[in-house]
Parts: structure tokens; C-alpha cells; sequence
């Protein structure tokens, strides 16, 4: 019998509220029963400290953006350009070339404004989802692009808080535009600026995919069009673009999205191998990244659910044959602890040191937990008992590792480990994984939080940079804080979007 995830419980605020203020003024000696958590005044802490030094009050226009980087020390903006943490391009970071780090990157903080959106329900104080509402607003209405509305944020764009211009510093810089992350909060965006949101989204199709339907090159879209020539269409970006056109369909009932989407889709339905069922990595290439593909399939799955049959349907259909291929293949976690991120397409033969590592992440690669957490997302949504043993076998791996000292290490890795744990705990009650998750939770403010409540980078650098996920550390602090006090009147957003 298929052990399904336990259902969250949903009360009036309120109520939530009462919980919450009980549980707070409890003395030790009268809640004996209810464990202690150190980690939720710490987020509180980070987030208070974020909306009274981080957000812009510079340059021409008080945009209410927070800053992507901080000195740690004076919680203040960056004037000189910090080493990057291992494994981050100079290319991603979020502020000019050779230049101090004053971009915005609304993408790099979108784990971070979930955190005010959890916080503000956690406390019923409006001032963290204000905050989050305004930095949405001002994005959607100033900083598209006047050509495509395109917006300056992802990977290789931000906000310049100093000169109120898109980074890089060109009026209209489409060509840039890429996703670093799935954007979750597109429900959020519809609610505060309707129309803006629809112009992005028609945007996504009409510049960097329809143009490009038979192969056309366009300028506005530059290198990383989407077109079917293109050597740079990877499957987790389709997921992206997909997820995004199905909640504006939702919102508006526009016929266009669903045209978007049936392309895509297409696309990739055609670019399954006939043996295998593998996805090339890139157009003409001989290897596959299931673990790209994976992503593409909780995008669909996700979508599925905003857009009328028969289109549904596929998308289903697509991401259930994604299921099939991702749990048949022979995953090594109980002997090395890794999935499997690259095989050949033809044979589905694993590449040589193809297994993804415990802790270490650079651009462009996934740990374990990373990857074991887009397991959680496909268990949680679909109960498949294959994602439950992968699941299982990848939190078991790591109870026997930790970080080690040579390693300059990401929030974000220690971040997807908790989780990960509270996840397999969720599934099995077995204890070792809540302290497990604790041990990793305490690591993590030792390393990170020492000395400001501000997070650091990595472990080995000394200012705070959100390009290596300490939005979803901090998330992962939430899930455990509400876990180890058994709240269940306020759910902590899933910790799946950094795929």
C-alpha cells in the first residue's frame, strides 16, 4: 500500500494566529511536550534586516527592490566587486562588469520573498508581504523591456539600484533574457498587476519562441532564442516558459498561451529518442540530462492542472513517461550516494562521473539533494512509490556525510539537504532524519549567520550574495521550525524551485 504524503491542514488565520501566540508564550516548564526551534528567530531577524538596510533607496527612483548583494558588516551596499563564490561566473552575478554588486535579481531572491510572503502569515504582520508586493509591483510596471516587456532579471540580467537601469546598462537588452528559476509567484503577480504580467508572458512567445518557429533568427531575441535550430533549447528552460503561459491562461483565458504551449510541447515531445525515450541535452547533441528533463516534467505536470483537455492531457501524458525514464534508470545512491545526471541518449548508458556530489555546486550542475528534491515535488503531486524509495535511499546517504572543511560551500546545498530530510521523515516518522536535519540546520547557522543577520555567500567568503540560494537555506529553516513544533496551520512553500 502506497504511503501518501501527510495532507496539510488549513485554518482561518486567526486560528493560526492563536496557535502561534499559545506556542510562543508557553514557559518551558508548562509545553514540555513541544520541542524547542532556534531557527525562526533567525529568519525573522534576516528578513527584518533585509527590509530596513536591502531595499533601494538610491539613485533617481526609491523602487523598493532589495539588493541581490550586501556588506555583512555595515549592511550596506557593496562598493567594491567581493570574490565570487566557487563555482559562480563573474558573467551571473548581479551588477556590472568590473563593478560593485548593485543589481537587484528579483529570480536570485525568489525563495526570499516567499520567506515574507510565510513570514507575514507566521505573524499576521502585513510588513513582510507589503514589502514583497512592492518589490512585484515595481518590477512588473518600470523594468520591462519597452520592446518585449521581457524583464531584467535571471541569469544574465538584474536592476541597477544606482542608475535605475537594466544591467546590462542598455535600454532594451532582450537578448540577455533567461530564467535562473522557475517563477513560482506568477499567481501573485495576476493578483497586483494584471496587464503587466500578460504583456511578459506574451512577450516569452512572441520574442523568443514564435519568431523563431521554423529556425528564423531574430535580434530582439539573440542568443538565447529558443528556436528549432538553436543549440541552447534545454528542457528545464521549456518547463519554465510552459509553467509561465499556463497561469496567464489561467488568468485571462487567452487563446495565445495555449498556441505557446502546444509548440513547445511539440518540440519536445518530437525530440524523445524512439529506443530509450531519452531528451537530448541540447539540439544535436548525442548525450541526455534526465535531470533537466525531470524539471521539464513538473513544469507540465504543474501546468496540466491550469489548461482545458486535450491539452492536459499531453502534458500529463509527457511528464508520466518523464516518471517512467527517471525512476528506471540505475541511480547509484546507495553505494556512491548520486543520480544520475548525464547518459547517453541512444543507450542510456551513464557517462563516466555522470553521479551528482554530495555538497558541491558550481554553474550548471545539481547535489544529490537538489536533484532529490524534485523527487519530493513529483511524489507529493503524483504518489509514486519510485520517487518514494529515491527519495528515501538519497536521505539515507546523507546521513553518513557532511560538509567537508576544503569546501567553500553554497547555502543553498545545506538547504535542499534539510529539506530533503524533512521529506523522508514526513514518509517514514523515522527519527534519525529530524535530527539528522537539525544537525545540518545548526551546521548552517554556525556557518552561514556567524557574526550578522545577515547570511553569508559560502562558507568561505564574508559578504552576503543571493546567487548561491540563502533564500533557500532560510526557507528550509521555516519547514523545520513548523515541523519540529508541529504547525500545520501555516504550510512552508516547497523548497523544489532551484532546478
Amino acid at each position: 500500500m502506497t504511503r501518501q504524503p501527510p495532507r496539510t491542514i488549513r485554518v482561518c488565520l486567526s486560528c493560526a494566529s492563536i496557535c502561534l501566540l499559545i506556542a510562543a508564550l508557553a514557559s518551558p516548564s508548562g509545553a514540555a511536550d513541544v520541542p524547542s526551534s532556534p531557527y525562526l528567530p533567525v529568519i525573522y531577524r534576516f528578513a527584518d534586516a533585509m527590509l530596513q538596510h536591502a531595499r533601494d533607496v538610491h539613485g533617481p527612483q526609491k523602487t523598493g527592490l532589495m539588493l541581490s548583494a550586501l556588506d555583512r558588516t555595515t549592511l550596506s551596499p557593496l562598493t567594491t566587486r567581493p570574490t565570487a563564490p566557487a563555482g559562480i561566473r563573474e558573467s551571473d552575478r548581479d551588477g556590472p562588469p568590473d563593478g560593485p554588486l548593485v543589481g537587484a535579481n528579483p529570480q536570485h531572491d525568489q525563495n526570499l520573498l516567499r520567506v515574507l510572503y510565510t513570514l507575514s502569515e507566521l505573524s499576521s504582520r502585513p510588513v513582510y508581504r507589503d514589502a514583497a508586493d512592492a518589490e512585484l509591483r515595481f518590477l512588473l510596471r518600470n523594468a520591462a523591456s519597452p520592446t518585449t516587456s521581457l524583464l531584467p532579471w535571471g541569469e544574465h540580467m538584474s536592476w541597477n539600484v544606482l542608475t535605475d537601469r537594466p544591467i546590462p546598462d542598455q535600454a532594451d537588452a532582450p537578448g540577455q533574457h533567461e530564467f535562473a528559476r522557475p517563477w513560482i509567484l506568477w499567481d501573485r503577480c495576476f493578483e497586483l498587476e494584471p496587464d503587466a504580467s500578460k504583456r511578459f508572458a506574451l512577450g516569452l512567445w512572441n520574442h523568443q519562441i514564435a519568431d523563431h518557429a521554423t529556425g528564423a533568427f531574430d535580434r530582439h531575441a539573440g542568443y538565447w532564442k529558443h528556436a528549432a535550430t538553436d543549440g541552447m533549447d534545454f528542457a528545464r528552460h521549456a518547463g519554465f516558459y510552459i509553467r509561465s503561459w499556463a497561469v496567464a491562461y489561467a488568468h485571462t483565458k487567452d487563446q495565445t498561451f495555449l498556441t505557446a504551449i502546444q509548440t513547445l510541447l511539440s518540440r519536445y515531445e518530437k525530440k524523445r529518442h524512439p529506443t530509450t525515450g531519452l531528451i537530448e541535452l541540447r539540439t544535436g547533441r548525442d548525450d541526455a540530462s534526465p535531470v533537466l528533463s525531470l524539471s521539464l516534467a513538473i513544469d507540465c505536470d504543474a501546468a496540466a492542472r491550469l489548461v482545458p483537455e486535450p491539452l492536459a492531457s499531453r502534458l500529463r501524458n509527457f511528464a508520466n513517461r518523464e516518471d517512467e525514464i527517471f525512476c528506471q534508470l540505475p541511480h547509484d545512491l546507495k553505494g556512491k550516494g548520486g543520480f544520475i545526471s548525464s547518459c547517453d541518449k541512444a543507450t542510456g548508458r551513464p557517462d563516466d562521473s555522470s553521479l551528482t556530489p554530495f555538497w558541491e555546486l558550481r554553474y550548471g550542475s545539481f547535489t544529490t539533494a537538489t536533484v532529490a528534491m524534485m523527487c519530493v515535488s513529483r511524489y507529493e503531486n503524483t504518489g509514486k512509490i519510485g520517487y518514494r524509495q529515491l527519495i528515501h535511499d538519497a536521505a539515507d546517504a546523507y546521513l553518513k556525510s557532511m560538509p567537508g572543511d576544503d569546501l567553500d560551500l553554497w547555502p543553498m546545498s545545506l538547504g535542499h539537504a534539510i529539506s530533503l530530510q524533512l521529506a523522508a521523515w514526513r514518509s517514514t516518522a523515522r527519527p534519525v532524519h529530524m535530527d539528522r536535519a537539525r544537525k545540518f540546520a545548526d551546521y548552517g547557522l554556525k556557518t552561514f549567520w556567524a557574526g550578522s543577520d545577515l547570511p553569508r555567500a559560502s562558507s568561505k567568503t564574508n559578504h552576503y550574495e543571493t546567487i548561491t540560494g540563502s533564500d533557500t537555506l532560510a526557507l528550509s529553516l521555516i519547514e523545520l521550525h513548523l515541523s519540529i513544533l508541529h504547525i500545520t496551520a501555516v504550510r512552508c512553500p516547497p523548497n523544489t524551485i532551484d532546478r
